[in-house]
């Protein structure tokens, strides 16, 4: 069973515009409504897969493998904090 769509989304357009969505939802055998629905859905996770990408040039990415295969260096000070008890601590 599919969640109830219970939220609205409203915009305003010019009568073209609109006139060229019923046109493409006719086209698709689809309501106005469900073809913007399906095409807003499709750019959003266009966009928001683009966005949760990171690309990098081909001496970028060798820099970040480099950086990442080199062992880690111990900071004393650092070490040192993570054994006493937090000040944040109730217990």
């Amino acid at each position: 069973m599919s969640p109830s769509a219970t939220d609205r989304v409203e915009f305003r357009l010019p009568a073209q515009q609109k006139t060229e969505l019923e046109a493409a939802s006719d086209a698709l055998g689809l309501t106005t409504s469900a073809f913007v629905k399906q095409a807003a859905l499709e750019a959003a996770r266009r966009v928001l897969t683009e966005e949760r990408q990171v690309r990098l040039s081909e001496d970028a990415w060798a820099k970040f493998v480099d950086a990442i295969d080199k062992p880690g260096t111990v900071n004393a000070g650092l070490a040192d904090l993570l054994t006493r008890e937090s000040r944040f601590s109730t217990e």
